[in-house]
């Protein structure tokens, strides 16, 4: 696996405006222009790489999607029902808008990239029904990928409700993917809580860890024909509409959107309406967003789908910090808490230089004002954990969190959401609204994936909707899979968010781990959050090497560049980020033979202080080995079955 750094071309004296027209107009790469007389509308991105095509046919929506001329996503419905109108048949064209340029420049507090600048392509379609009522469909392109949404302009203060959606995605036949089944309401799901399984369209969801309704998003699929990898998920979904899932039709392998299920249901919160989206006019939906690559690492590090969520709504965020934390219940789950215990974890979190420690459930037996103000006075910043149902009502939501805030906590866990209801996502983006008034941080557990949340609410800085590390207590099955899940999560549901997996999970458990320390200890390294939950003891940490205990202590939560140098969903995962002068690579092996590794290190010459390998000990679950890192243009390793490594270079 060689890899080298591609040189960036160079444009010079072109105005990017100009640019971007004319790439979006290119014959070259516009296959949609061969359309030209029929009723097709394009929209192409900034490069031209990217295009999204929207046509119309006896009466009826459609588009298609390519990348570098070739398609990606196959002829798919447009269109929906509403309650009082129908937008799916008898559409005739209204007008098609300009296409406009658009800045997006931002920062965000969790992901792979801290400060984003990037322009999309925006473009307008009105289409009418039967009735004259007017659909608008906005169209995004960017050079990450394409994205579409529903508009309804109409000022109604009327109640409106759609019933049925018919967007689909028509994904070529012989592709291959990566993805999870939605769950059915239970006491714990839906919480995107499961393994990762390999697919080809029109593989019907397994009943894996509880009964399967559908597929999640994200969906992760590579298009041979047309050397691409395609990620599909949503994007600035509010308190006006529900969070979507993908139900399959595995006959024709078409994957269309549904919405939640009537019974999905927090505890201590009873449902007041159906499942179906309800909103006052004018209604704009949520974003179905289409990312793009041509490799998986492309999409391990896009931002499209924060680009077109609404921006920070929070005006002064010098108060959000990003950080790590200790966090005693995965080493004590069936002890009760103590005001011991939580001492001890803010005395390692000081030690450690970590930013942050934990009070999970039980932080009421010693209260919450003894354990906050010995954190404080050891420097470390508390959270504290808090169930979902008594978030819903804006009284009782208030009260919880000045209760929080009077006790000295700053951040909230808040878990066992278990709904994708429109009722559950308004609930939630009220917690970040009121938090962020009190200067909380959130986290969100038992619940649904972040939807490019994490650009307009910044406080929001990590959630759960992961099969994490607590599976070793739960799961018999997530020690032979957790490998291979560890190198799918990258490209999947990490692309779309922060992911509170809480890594490093080494002392032995209900189920015996298969994976190495070594693997461990990097994947902490690959995957992101704002807030980094560390699982193990301090006792599993000071028995590592002090060399491995310094990279976790200088390793932040927030880092300033990250480059994907190999990706292989289901097979390896190699991960390069800079935190000022230190790039630390991690990679991992998620398969049960030995692979081989063989990095071009010539793009970090300027760092060239090689300070240390990690990698598996004699002991391999338990230990890992440091040695030098020879000062040379090229590593060259043979990693263990579900083994991993870590490389630490400095200015």
């Amino acid at each position: 696996m060689k890899i080298r750094q591609r040189k960036p071309v160079k444009l010079k004296n072109i105005r990017l405006p100009f640019l971007s027209m004319l790439l979006a107009f290119s014959p070259a790469v516009s296959p949609a222009a061969d359309l030209a007389g029929t009723n097709a509308w394009p929209l192409a991105s900034p490069d031209g790489q990217c295009e999204i095509s929207v046509s119309l046919a006896g009466g009826k929506l459609s588009y298609k999607v390519f990348r570098a001329g070739k398609t990606v996503v196959e002829k798919s419905a447009l269109g929906l029902r509403r309650d009082d109108q129908d937008f799916a048949d008898g559409l005739i064209f209204e007008s098609a808008g300009k296409i406009e340029h658009r800045r997006e420049k931002y920062e965000l507090f969790a992901g792979d990239q801290p400060r984003v600048n990037h322009v999309l392509n925006f473009r307008n379609l009105i289409f009418k029904n039967t009735n004259g009522v007017a659909m608008e469909i906005d169209l995004a392109a960017s050079d990450e990928g394409v994205a579409f949404r529903y508009r309804f302009p109409q000022i109604n203060n009327s109640v409106r409700i759609v019933e049925s959606e018919l967007t689909s995605f028509v994904i070529p036949q012989n592709a291959r993917g990566w993805m999870q089944p939605y769950h059915a309401a239970g006491p714990y799901t839906p919480a995107y809580e499961d393994f990762y399984f390999p697919v080809s369209p029109g593989d019907p969801p397994p009943d894996s860890r509880a009964k399967a309704v559908g597929w999640a998003f994200p969906a992760l699929f590579k298009i041979p024909g047309a050397d691409a990898w395609v990620l599909l998920t949503e994007s600035g979904t509010d308190k006006s509409y529900c969070a979507c899932h993908l139900n399959p039709d595995c006959a024709n392998g078409i994957y269309r959107i549904a919405f939640p299920l009537a019974n999905e249901m927090t505890p201590g919160h009873t449902n007041q309406f159906g499942p179906e989206p309800r909103f006052t006019l004018p209604w704009t939906l949520p974003w179905r967003v289409i990312v793009l690559g041509k490799n998986a690492g492309d999409i391990a590090t896009e931002t499209l789908v924060t680009d077109l969520a609404p921006p920070s709504k929070i005006a002064d965020t010098s108060w959000i910090k990003p950080g790590r934390a200790s966090w005693a219940w995965w080493s004590y789950p069936d002890e009760p808490a103590t005001a011991k215990r939580f001492d001890e974890f803010t005395d390692f979190a000081a030690k450690m230089g970590w930013e942050y420690t934990l009070f999970d459930a039980g932080w009421w037996r010693p209260g919450l004002k003894p354990i906050t103000n010995y954190a404080k006075s050891k420097g470390v910043i508390p959270l504290a954990w808090n169930g979902a149902g008594g978030f819903y009502d804006a009284k009782s939501r208030a009260a919880k969190l000045d209760e929080m805030a009077a006790a000295g906590v700053r951040g909230v866990k808040v878990d066992f959401w278990c709904s994708d209801r429109q009722e559950a996502i308004a609930a939630q983006q009220a917690l970040m609204r009121d938090a962020a008034a009190r200067h909380l941080l959130v986290n969100l557990h038992g619940c649904t994936i972040p939807r490019g949340w994490q650009r307009t609410w910044p406080n929001f800085l990590t959630c759960e909707a992961v099969l994490g590390s607590e599976s070793y207590f739960y799961e018999p099955r997530y020690t032979e899979k957790a490998a291979e899940l560890d190198t799918v999560l990258p490209f999947t549901r990490n692309a779309v968010g922060p992911m509170d997996l809480t890594p490093v999970a080494c002392s032995p458990k209900k189920f015996a781990r298969l994976t190495t320390a070594a693997h461990q200890l990097a994947a902490a390294l690959i995957f992101t959050s704002g807030l980094i939950h560390y699982a193990d003891s301090p006792e599993f940490f000071e028995s590592l090497p002090p060399q491995v205990l310094k990279i976790f202590r200088d390793a932040p939560a927030r880092w300033d560049e990250t480059k994907c140098l190999v990706g292989e969903p289901g097979r390896i995962a190699v991960f390069a980020r800079r935190s000022g002068e230190s790039w630390f690579i991690a990679g991992i092996n998620g398969t049960t033979n030995s692979l081989p590794v063989n990095l071009d290190l010539s793009s970090f010459k300027k760092f060239p202080k090689r300070l240390a390998v990690v990698e598996e000990a004699s002991d391999a679950k338990m230990k890992v080995a440091v040695s030098p890192l020879e000062n040379s243009g090229e590593w060259r390793h043979e990693m263990p079955p579900r083994g991993g490594f870590i490389l630490r270079l400095d200015k």
